[in-house]
């Protein structure tokens, strides 16, 4: 009897001493559960209200992408206000004579500051017009003696390569209107300017061609105008190939226009299952959730104590899916942890107040 009660004892003391590691080493977590509390307590981004400012500034483009974004993510309660509100955007920004006199000039000069003017310079492209106007402009420029621009130069000649696949050919003329709106970084010219010239050395246009067809993935999601801001801090092909996959996943071209240096270097810093995941979560607190990362990121990145034992112990072979809810429920399982722990100590504290009388008799 006086056996089974100290073997009663000391697996109490046992459980006990369990609780209190494992509790311990999800305190070490801290950091990360405060993060993601601080992040849930933001306030959601509201894609009506996003969509109404860009309007009113008159960009149409931006304003459909949010709303593309919101009917997304958004519950079914707010579809119809949504859908309302795509509408009368598009049909203000169907207005015959503003448009036809945008894209026009947007046309003859491949240049101009509005949604329209960015169409009517892609359309020419698309039509070939485009690439033969700004190769006769460089052309007369170099003979003119004035500096030419080599990447419209290398671009205007991989899209009249391109005119038998459209698809690729959108990407071209988009970056040759980015690249005179200053909306290609430098470094990301040069690699263009040096891709170009292994495809003329080579005869081979693999590399151009991809670049092109993520740009074009980019524009078909983002929407072209909203695709040029987003383009801005890239620098290398790369992270233009993780850029276009990210925004063809629900709300993603909305979370890298809210902030797309914030959001590059994150994705920059980050993995990029782990990374994007957390970026789309913040980008449903608007650009307050992206900023959020940029100070607190690191935070989030944190692998759980135990997630990581559980993880070890399947081997690195733990299915995608489970990997992703073991990682939102850190918050629920360190609760877990924490309410054994107190059990234990609870049930150890009864098991000697109970025992007391007996052992003083």
């Amino acid at each position: 009897m006086i056996e089974a009660r100290k073997f009663s004892i000391g697996l109490r003391v046992l459980r006990l001493l369990v609780a209190a590691a494992l509790s311990w080493a999800c305190l070490q977590h801290w950091p990360s559960l405060s993060a993601y509390a601080e992040l849930d307590a933001l306030a959601d981004y509201d894609p009506l209200a996003g969509a109404e400012v860009e309007r009113a500034a008159g960009h149409f483009s931006e304003a459909l992408m949010i709303i593309d974004a919101g009917l997304e993510t958004s519950d079914d309660e707010q579809r119809p206000a949504l859908l309302a509100a795509q509408a009368q955007i598009v049909a203000e920004r169907d207005a015959v004579l503003r448009r036809l006199t945008e894209a026009g000039r947007g046309a003859l000069t491949g240049q101009g500051d509005s949604t329209e003017a960015l169409a009517g310079a892609v359309a020419a492209d698309l039509l070939v017009i485009g690439d033969v106007r700004d190769l006769l402009i460089q052309g007369a420029k170099a003979l003119r003696g004035e500096d030419s621009d080599e990447v419209i130069v290398a671009l205007s000649a991989l899209g009249l390569a391109t005119t038998i696949a459209p698809g690729a050919d959108a990407g071209v003329a988009l970056m040759k209107f980015a690249r005179r709106a200053g909306a290609l970084s430098e470094t990301f010219a040069k690699t263009l300017l040096r891709l170009g010239r292994r495809a003329f050395e080579t005869g081979k246009t693999d590399e151009l061609l991809a670049v092109a067809g993520d740009v074009s993935r980019l524009s078909e999601r983002a929407r072209p105008a909203a695709a040029l801001r987003i383009l801005r801090p890239i620098d290398d092909p790369q992270m233009l190939n993780r850029v276009a996959n990210l925004a063809e996943r629900p709300g993603g071209s909305l979370a890298l226009w809210l902030s797309p240096a914030r959001s590059t270097a994150w994705l920059k810093l980050s993995g990029e299952a782990v990374g994007e995941r957390w970026l789309l979560k913040a980008a449903r607190k608007g650009e307050a959730g992206i900023e959020f990362l940029g100070r607190r990121g690191a935070d989030l990145l944190r692998p759980h104590p135990l997630l990581g034992l559980i993880k070890a112990f399947w081997s690195g072979h733990l299915p995608a899916l489970l990997n992703h809810l073991l990682d939102d429920q850190a918050v629920l399982l360190t609760g877990a942890v924490l309410a054994w722990l107190l059990f234990e100590c609870l049930s150890l504290s009864l098991g000697w107040l109970l025992r007391r009388p007996v052992q003083e008799a």
